[in-house]
């Protein structure tokens, strides 16, 4: 066997999309000739719109800006380009759009690429069949499936594994690899196995990477790794950023259940015996010790996405204190009431929703906000959703829920000539189909390559302007300018100033002392569809130990500060002394699915703030 020679992975951007900075990347690749540029292209994040409508999570304009200097830099070095996830959702349709956006760039630029699909197959009578046997089990916090569910799907995607990559590889000739969902670290994972990296800092690259240089300090863009056989380093493109042991431990607390173990296909990268060594060029970081666990069945997530109906909505907000004191009785009442009078499906079991939405109140939270009972504004926004089974039906209820929170009375009125500062025209919108995610389960699996379809096509010069498929005709070709931004620059790259940082002000020993003052990081992330987690990191490790054994954090606080009805609505409570973090991940409510109607908070991004006002014990100096 040859020995092992390192080699070096650019992951240029968090997501396909949405961009980098061009003189660091041309730079980065002129100096470090990376093996391979990957990136992770889609998520859930969003909720299942992308999954259900067919839509990507950028437009084609992004994915031209974006690819066309990765393009130039594979054809200019022979660098290999991964794509996982493509199109946001990685379904069929979007992996062709995905390659059609290469074609065009190929053509315009001169290129010529043999490019590998890989698409995910299996009918849904397959997969009722593997339902019967078992063989399908919810994911984190997902119900069970039901045959409807999988019978009723818009759309079915699952999470491959590094396997299919890896499949793909063996092609030697295959410049690009545009897959279809891909679990995120799995392209990186794939290629540094393929090239004789163990699994375990083959996947633990490829869960940091997957977002760029977003565990660097200051967070940034792009990120290079240096891959060994049983460890790796991390280095951010930009000269003014560094990683760390806390920036990129925190990392791994980030949208996961847990930060200790990453379930993924076939098995668990555990991090407990992780260790970060800090390199000599103050900037690096070498990561190594984690283990991965394989697990007895090889399992894949399934995702799919069903239709709800469809969605109209209406905004404007609320000054008069007379309405706002009695808000509440106004919108469910009054509103809803006289809504029903002329709809009168609405709120039967089946039928169209009309969902209020009053923000300055209680809106990100809903019935989980702690301060809703004792903060009064002086003036609220009122978003009206209504979900029906036609957009007529959706636009034609909205229209007179507005029209009943606009002239509808209340007692006290004196503003009779209306009640709602109405901002836009059309006084109501249609927003079209609503989805929920039906499917979010796994699939045991004998073979990790079995559901997976590999095609190539050759794509851009020397192909007679065509391209040749193994799985049906080529996209035709589309006439969108591509933009020249992909110049090698004859300079090397401009230092990108680092972000300012304000110090907190931080008084240890008062009594009133609070999470907010001690910790440097307090943010809540959705964990997929179904859970929401909350991060609180320190930057010292005596504050960490300080709250750790203060026990302020706990099961019982977190409970009540969040009004849970039971105990298990909490699905992981744990600190995480490698980040010098604390974690707690809970149920979604079944009324507050991701993305879906009602949702409160899509990414839940600002489900965090009810700990920051948590107690601490003062901090008594010492002599």
């Amino acid at each position: 066997m040859p020995p092992f020679v390192p080699f070096k992975i650019l992951a240029p951007c968090p997501l396909l999309g949405y961009g980098y900075d061009i003189d660091e990347f041309w730079h980065t690749i002129e100096t470090e000739r990376p093996a391979a540029i990957i990136s992770d292209a889609g998520s859930t994040d969003p909720g299942p719109y992308m999954l259900g409508s067919g839509k990507t999570v950028v437009s084609r304009a992004s994915y031209v800006t974006d690819l066309t200097p990765i393009l130039d830099a594979s054809a200019k070095h022979g660098i290999k380009v991964l794509i996982g996830s493509a199109g946001g959702a990685g379904s069929d349709a979007q992996v062709d759009f995905v390659v059609d956006v290469v074609r065009q760039i190929a053509r315009a630029r001169g290129h010529h690429f043999l490019v590998a699909t890989i698409k995910f197959e299996a009918s849904r009578d397959d997969l009722v069949a593997r339902l019967r046997e078992g063989k399908i089990t919810p994911c984190a916090s997902a119900p069970p499936l039901q045959e409807a569910d999988v019978r009723d799907a818009v759309d079915i995607v699952a999470q491959m594994g590094a396997e299919p990559f890896r499949a793909a590889l063996a092609n030697p000739a295959v410049d690009i690899i545009v897959a279809g969902r891909s679990y995120d670290p799995a392209p990186f994972a794939a290629f540094s196995m393929h090239h004789g990296v163990q699994p375990e800092p083959a996947w633990h690259v490829g869960k940091i990477v997957e977002c760029g240089g977003q565990c660097a300090t200051p967070k940034g863009r792009s990120m290079l790794a240096t891959m060994y056989e049983d460890h790796f380093v991390l280095t951010p493109t930009n000269p003014h950023e560094r990683c760390t042991p806390l920036s990129v431990a925190a990392h791994t607390m980030y949208e996961k259940t847990r930060p200790d173990r990453l379930p993924g296909p076939g098995g668990v990268l555990h991090l407990g015996k992780t260790v970060y060594e800090p390199q000599p060029d103050g900037r690096s970081l070498l990561v190594r010790g984690s283990e991965f666990v394989p697990s007895p069945t090889y399992q894949i997530k399934l995702e799919g996405a069903a239709l709800v109906g469809y969605r109209s909505c209406f905004i404007g907000g609320i000054r008069d204190p007379i309405l706002i004191a009695q808000i509440d009785d106004f919108l469910e009442h009054t509103v809803r009431r006289n809504t029903t009078a002329g709809f009168s499906a609405l709120g039967t079991d089946g039928g169209p929703r009309l969902i209020f939405h009053v923000y300055g109140r209680n809106a990100v939270m809903g019935p989980l906000e702690p301060l809703a009972a004792v903060h009064v504004p002086h003036e609220v926004g009122v978003l009206g959703e209504v979900v029906a089974a036609t957009q007529d039906e959706a636009d034609a209820i909205a229209n007179l829920a507005r029209i009943c929170t606009l002239h509808n009375s209340y007692p006290g009125q004196m503003a009779t000539a209306g009640n709602f500062a109405s901002p836009l025209t059309p006084l109501e919108q249609s927003l079209g189909p609503v989805y929920r995610f039906s499917v979010y389960h796994l699939l045991d699996v004998e073979d990790p390559t079995s559901h997976f379809r590999i095609d190539t096509v050759e794509v851009g010069e020397h192909t007679n302007g065509t391209s040749t498929t193994t799985n049906g005709s080529a996209p035709a070709e589309t006439k969108t300018a591509v933009p020249a931004t992909a110049t090698v620059p004859a300079e090397t790259a401009k230092p990108v100033a680092p972000a300012s940082a304000t110090a907190r002000a931080r008084t240890f020993d008062s009594p009133s002392l609070t999470i907010a003052d001690v910790a440097s990081v307090v943010r809540s992330k959705n964990a997929g569809p179904f859970e929401i987690t909350l991060d609180v990191i320190f930057d010292d490790a005596a504050l960490y130990a300080h709250v750790r054994d203060s026990n302020v954090l706990t099961r019982e606080r977190i409970r009540t500060l969040y009004g849970f009805a039971n105990d298990d609505d909490i699905v992981a409570l744990q600190f995480f002394e490698p980040a010098l973090g604390w974690k707690c991940t809970y149920k979604r409510s079944s009324s507050q699915l991701q993305g879906s109607v009602g949702e409160r908070d899509t990414f839940g991004a600002q489900l965090h703030a009810p700990l920051l006002s948590i107690p601490v014990p003062p901090i008594r100096p010492t002599d």
